[in-house]
């Protein structure tokens, strides 16, 4: 995996993992009757670290496409 697709999986998962910790420690009553500073933020953290993991997907695959196509051109060129 390259940077991107690392640092948006660990965001994405570090986020989740949290959020569910951050629920069983204050019951699940009480994330949903409070929405306070740190339940927000743990959102974010998700919500920032899904976003940049599919981002770096799709930079990705438009590269390989572009080699792919590139490759094709190199290869019909040749007898």
């Amino acid at each position: 995996m390259n940077n991107g697709k690392t640092i948006g999986m660990v965001l994405f998962v570090g986020g989740i993992i949290l959020l569910l910790a951050y629920g069983l420690y204050l019951g699940f009553e009480e994330i949903i009757k409070a929405m306070d500073l740190i339940t927000g933020f743990l959102i974010g953290l998700t919500l920032i670290g899904f976003i940049v993991l599919i981002v770096s997907i799709v930079m990705e695959q438009r590269s390989d496409t572009k080699k792919m196509k590139q490759e094709i051109k190199e290869e019909d060129l040749k007898p």
